[in-house]
């Protein structure tokens, strides 16, 4: 389907780089040439710049993997929206062979052994033949293939197509900025899942207080980022804007706003307590505020213009939207034992960032600076080990010259201090990537999973585990594997890992990258209640990822996470003296 040549923006061209690469190798071409247009679409991805500047300047082979070829496919995109050799490869492959690739587990060359036998072009089809066991029938596919795909295509069929809670914040950021600009307004408010830092998010509300709806409405429909308008009123309107998120948009006054912003912020859960709270003290709470109800009361207004004002008329404390959940925390806060929560000025450094050493965009130096502007006193650079082959992980003798580098930087940042670290790969039979002398030499050793996510539970939590067992392992990142609406968790014992966690001292990660928040809000709180220590990271591969902090906070927030289980809460001393004892 050719690109809109007026609005295609760098992602788009590189999801169609990486479709070429596909389809390069659906047909059977040589699979270098696929390679250089998925290189060369990572490479995109990571541009500051638009292409279309780019291709204006005649610049496109300044990026890094852009040969001719890939130049002229990308030329030919930005100007017409397609290109010749993305519609020839087109033409060439059927297209049901690109459905096979949703599937996760499913390479192009396994897809082309399975149309080429039997003709399958569907999921439906793809699953019927797994469930038939016609699939390990085929030449270089085994029972355990097979096995994999099904548990690939139930997985796809529960994602939801719900929005990343990044992606929904920066949407809701750039329309609040909009309407304050253009309006002049002071009080407006991000409510709804968003708010509440739900890990995906199904659309955006926004809650506004003001005696002058109309003016408001009409600058909100007609906002630059509007792609379609779903409904207009005098108070509530309704809009799309890009990836299909619908952002809905309510106007109260200004003496219901608190109330407004206390139900617009759910959880329906949540709300549901708390109106029962209200009835049994024959009270109406709901958007417009708390009333007295009877016949003699006659609706009296006890209170709606903030949310503490609210909480308060019912004898709890406020509770933070994060915990808005119906998991105990009204009862907590009726009792006044609510935590007083994490933020990210708490947070003194990130131990879990990427260079472009291995699979980062930016030089350390960059990354160092932004983490000193943002307040931190340290940062630990975490590059990856060699195992995990595509992100050109770190030998010994790159290892001593980024130790080199860090020292150096160090005496110019100091008092900041740069850790160098590592993500060490737990390999499928549970070793890890590096020796012990070279783990040694590292200041944080953060061990993860990125290859064999189909072992069995009982496999992978020993290999987890026993990683975490091992005594130069600070810390265990990512620990289910999760890409949010990409990749199912792997089948991991949460419990056994939180146990091994308390038992050995290795920290849990709480992983602020947007795709991953991961360890989940509910498993957080489990491994607090066990006396688990956390470390809360971004897994920043650039420097404004850096900024995802604030994920991986309110991720720990909605597991109601205070400082004093968050290892990088504490002083550069205070944490490295937290670590578990070397040997």
């Amino acid at each position: 389907m050719p690109l809109d040549a007026l609005a295609v923006g760098n992602d788009a061209i590189a999801d169609v780089l990486d479709e070429i690469g596909d389809l390069i190798e659906l047909k059977g071409e040589n699979v270098f040439r696929a390679v250089t247009y998925r290189a060369a679409a990572r490479s995109i991805r990571d541009l500051r710049e638009p292409l279309t500047k780019l291709v204006a300047e005649k610049r496109l082979r300044e990026i890094p993997r852009v040969g001719p070829a890939v130049a002229e496919a990308i030329e030919q995109l930005v100007t017409t929206g397609t290109s010749k050799r993305y519609a020839e490869l087109q033409a060439a492959v059927p297209p049901g062979l690109l459905t096979l690739l949703r599937v996760p587990g499913v390479g192009p060359a396994t897809a082309r052994i399975i149309y080429d036998n039997l003709k399958i072009t569907t999921i439906e089809e793809l699953e019927e033949a797994a469930r038939d066991h016609r699939l390990q029938q085929l030449p270089k596919i085994q029972a355990k293939t097979e096995e994999n795909i099904l548990r690939s295509i139930a997985a796809l069929k529960q994602r939801t197509g719900r929005s990343l809670l990044h992606e929904a914040r920066a949407a809701a950021d750039e329309m609040v900025a909009y309407l304050r600009e253009r309006t002049g307004l002071e009080r407006i408010a991000i409510a709804g899942s968003l708010r509440r830092y739900r890990e995906t998010i199904g659309d955006v509300d926004l809650v506004v207080a003001s005696d002058a709806a109309a003016p408001i409405m009409a600058a909100f429909v007609a906002a630059p980022t509007v792609e379609r308008i779903l409904a207009q009123g005098d108070t509530k309107s309704s809009v799309v804007v890009g990836r299909g998120l619908q952002i809905d948009l309510r106007v109260v006054s200004p003496s219901a706003y608190g109330a407004a912003l206390l139900y617009f912020t759910g959880s329906k859960e949540h709300n549901v307590r708390l109106r029962g709270i209200a009835l049994r003290r024959k009270l109406l709470l709901n958007e417009y505020g708390l009333y007295r109800v009877g016949a003699e009361a006659r609706g009296q207004e006890i209170a709606s213009a903030t949310e503490e004002d609210v909480y308060a008329a019912l004898e709890m404390d406020w509770i933070p939207p994060e915990l808005r959940e119906d998991r105990g925390e009204i009862d907590a806060a009726r009792e006044h034992r609510l935590p007083t929560l994490v933020r990210v000025s708490d947070i003194r450094g990130d131990l879990h960032t990427h260079t472009n050493w291995t699979d980062g965009r930016d030089p350390l130096v960059d990354m160092a600076r932004r983490a000193k502007a943002k307040g931190y006193a340290y940062l630990a650079v975490t590059d990856h080990s060699p195992g995990l082959g595509m992100t050109n992980g770190l030998s010994p003798e790159r290892i001593a010259a980024r130790m080199t580098e860090a020292a150096k930087l160090n005496a110019e940042l100091a008092p900041f201090r740069i850790l160098v670290g590592t993500e060490v790969d737990i390999r499928a039979n549970g070793k890890l990537d590096y020796p012990d002398e070279i783990l040694a030499r590292f200041d944080i050793v953060s061990a993860s999973v990125h290859s064999s996510f189909a072992q069995t539970r009982e496999q992978m939590t020993a290999r987890v585990t026993g990683a975490m067992r091992h005594p130069l392992v600070t810390a265990v990142s990512h620990p289910t594997g999760r890409l949010l609406e990409k990749r199912e968790p792997h089948a991991i014992d949460l419990d056994a890992l939180i146990a091994a966690a308390t038992q050995t001292g290795t920290w849990i990660e709480v992983n602020g990258g947007p795709e991953r928040l991961d360890l989940p809000d509910t498993w957080i709180r489990k491994a607090i209640d066990h006396g688990a220590t956390l470390v809360l990271n971004s897994d920043a591969h650039a420097i404004e990822e850096l900024e995802w902090m604030d994920l991986a906070a309110g991720t720990a927030r909605r597991g109601w996470a205070s400082v004093t289980p968050i290892a990088n809460a504490r002083g550069l001393d205070a944490m490295l003296a937290s670590r578990k004892k070397r040997p």
